[in-house]
């Protein structure tokens, strides 16, 4: 009999769910059910995973994260912070009532901020997925607040893995990065430019502008993410001569796997971007711009610069099997103490 498995994977762009599949795909001793919601929910839909029914009730915090995140800069209006929590409040209530964690012999968790703020008791054998141990500086009280209640929650769990790209966090096992996808398709050098705006829309306005410039001079354009869902872009991704691609999780393991020239843009006052665009500065093959001085003439300029070098992307370790090995022996362990 295989054990019972939910698996709530966070519905905030694509990174989240396309590592957790990968992740998933290595647990063959599990029979596993999904939680999550919006596109998310599409790339497991597409793979004809099974899906909580919940699902299709949770809104997608994909969705949500623009009431913060205006013209691909963070924004921090009262009204904006208002309206995604209380689309995490209505989520974590509809888990309250609704899920029944008995029906499970185990909870993987990749940053499940509903099932957190629901308030559920973990099973003994609970595992949790994160590329971050905080939500950013605690300089002030409001936000050592929030990331002592982060940290606390995350330590709620018996189980926790650090697959950032950045970062340690004390109490978390770092074994490397779980990748997108099982495989990748051998990369080769075509004619075309991938600009990837990643699993949100926060960089929609901003590609259109890029794909617009980037024709008229010339360069032949392929525009993946946002509402050009693609449930495998590895394919078009590997016979791209360079990208331009949000600092996104997923779209930099993808660039540093296939060792794909790229011209990064990290959203504003997103700490997340600016720690993941820190990585690739000063790497042959690679520039940094921030949204808001990525305009199409820099862009396309940055771009011609990658195009002259041979790209040294950072080396990643994929951490896959470690971590799998990882949950599959506390699976297999009769109680903890």
């Amino acid at each position: 009999m295989k054990l019972k498995v939910l698996y709530v994977s966070s519905s905030v762009g694509l990174g989240h769910v396309t590592r957790d599949y990968r992740l998933s795909r290595l647990l063959g001793w599990a029979d596993v059910t999904w939680l999550t919601a919006g596109r998310a929910a599409r790339y497991l839909e597409a793979r004809a995973e099974r899906l909580h029914e919940l699902s299709r009730e949770l809104r997608s915090l994909g969705d949500s994260i623009m009431n913060v995140i205006k013209d691909c800069r963070v924004t921090f209006s009262p009204i904006g912070l208002a309206r995604l929590y209380l689309d995490l409040r209505r989520n974590s209530r509809a888990i309250a009532e609704r899920l029944d964690l008995e029906d499970f012999d185990m909870v993987i968790g990749d940053e499940p901020w509903e099932l957190m703020m629901s308030g559920l008791s973990l099973p003994q054998k609970s595992v949790l997925i994160t590329d971050i141990t905080s939500l950013g500086s605690s300089a002030n009280y409001v936000s050592r607040r929030v990331n002592s209640w982060v940290l606390k929650s995350f330590h709620r769990f018996t189980l926790r893995f650090n697959v950032g790209l950045w970062g340690d966090g004390e109490g978390f096992l770092r074994y490397g990065q779980i990748p997108t996808h099982e495989s990748y398709p051998e990369p080769e050098e075509g004619d075309y430019v991938v600009i990837n705006i990643g699993g949100t829309d926060a960089g929609l306005r901003l590609a259109r502008q890029l794909e617009e410039h980037l024709t008229k001079v010339g360069m032949d354009v392929v525009t993946l993410g946002g509402e050009n869902f693609v449930s495998d872009p590895t394919k078009v991704v590997a016979k791209a001569k360079a990208l331009v691609a949000l600092a996104g999780y997923g779209s930099l393991v993808e660039a540093s796997i296939m060792r794909k020239r790229a011209v990064i843009l990290k959203i504003d006052k997103h700490f997340e971007h600016n720690e993941n665009a820190r990585l690739f500065e000063g790497r042959k093959g690679y520039r940094v711009l921030s949204c808001s001085e990525a305009t199409p003439e820099r862009v396309y300029n940055a771009l011609l610069q990658v195009l002259r070098e041979d790209p040294q992307p950072p080396l990643l370790r994929d951490a896959s099997y470690d971590i799998a090995s990882e949950i599959e022996r506390l699976a297999s362990q009769d109680s903890l103490t």
